[in-house]
């Protein structure tokens, strides 16, 4: 199981990152003490950098955000299929949401 330093950077915790929450290979939700803030992945002189795209006053907006922006990024051709892909959205924002923990002899880990 991967714990949140692992998606994190030094240069990360230095500029005042506050939270990191990875979403998919593509997405993650940062935030600063200002905002909140929809980053995606990019490559850059071969290696993977998150850029920040859309930033939100609230939580709740960034991950309504993402949601519409996913859900409009679909490559769905019918009602039946953009229903189908917004229901797989909403399950893949549900998991990354989701805190998971396990308790093992006394000591809970993320």
């Amino acid at each position: 199981m991967q714990t949140a330093a692992a998606f994190f950077t030094s240069s990360e915790f230095v500029s005042g990152v506050g939270m990191m929450i990875p979403i998919n290979d593509r997405y993650r939700i940062s935030s600063d003490r200002y905002q909140w803030m929809i980053q995606e992945a990019r490559t850059r002189k071969g290696e993977k950098v998150w850029e920040s795209k859309w930033f939100f006053g609230t939580f709740p907006a960034a991950v309504k955000g993402l949601w519409e922006l996913m859900v409009r990024e679909s490559d769905a051709q019918t009602l039946v299929d953009a229903l189908a892909d917004a229901e797989k959205i909403t399950t893949t924002l549900s998991q990354a949401l989701t805190p998971q923990f396990e308790v093992t002899q006394g000591e809970i880990q993320k």
